[in-house]
């Protein structure tokens, strides 16, 4: 199976989600978070993935707008954030409004707080409203969604966690498979922080893109993230 920029995945709610995705996570707001976003769309992708967290969806929304490809074409993420768990549409509205879009292609629950189970009801909401294509969870352990899973008859779509060679996250992969969850990886890349490690440069000499191929066996979709903050 080849990784491409065109790959997709099937959801357990019907809905496509690319398997390569851009995650602005630390990318200033403005021409940097701009131009980072229409370099991949260049490049072919049609994934980005952003949050209320990162302060850039308005720099998102009008780097998508400035591509010229058609909304429906590119999927895009955000994500509720900790402090807004108390009211998650107004939070949904808020993110919509500085991307300028009438829905998103997933809403996440960005950390498993105290208040989720709450909030993934007002998120079952959110998706039945059209706001929302796919609703998931993001860093959710086995625990959590256990818990989650016992309340509810929608299951999350995606479980967004950080997964790679130097945290591979098995039990979690498997738990995940085994209910239909697609578990998607952020800093699959390590946040470039172990791209140099011999054993790492070792492998990828000997075997080329074997490292990607497993990836893409695995079916993850993988979210690389920018960490520049200028």
């Amino acid at each position: 199976m080849t990784l491409t920029v065109e790959s997709k995945l099937a959801l357990n709610d019907g809905q496509f989600i690319p398997q390569l995705g851009l995650g602005v996570w630390q990318t200033r707001a403005g021409a940097m978070c701009e131009a980072a976003v229409l370099a991949a769309l260049e490049a072919g992708y049609r994934h980005i993935d952003t949050a209320a967290l990162y302060g850039n969806e308005e720099s998102v929304g009008a780097a998508i707008r400035e591509s010229g490809i058609p909304r429906e074409q590119i999927f895009v993420t955000t994500k509720l954030w900790n402090s807004d768990h108390g009211n998650p549409e107004r939070a949904l509205e808020t993110s919509l409004r500085k991307l300028k879009f009438d829905h998103v292609d997933l809403y996440l629950i960005h950390y498993p707080v105290r208040q989720r189970r709450q909030s993934w009801r007002a998120l079952e909401a959110l998706r039945a409203k059209g706001k929302a294509r796919s609703i998931g969870v993001s860093n959710f352990t086995i625990r959590h969604l256990t818990e989650l899973l016992a309340e509810t008859n929608t299951i999350p779509a995606v479980n967004q966690v950080e997964f790679h060679p130097y945290l591979y996250q098995r039990d979690l992969l498997d738990f995940c498979a085994r209910r239909a969850i697609v578990l998607e990886a952020y800093s699959p890349l390590t946040k470039g922080a172990r791209l140099k490690d011999p054993k790492l440069v070792a492998i990828a000499k000997k075997y080329s893109q074997a490292g990607v191929e497993r990836a893409a066996r695995s079916r993850l979709p993988l979210v690389d993230r920018l960490s520049q903050r200028s």
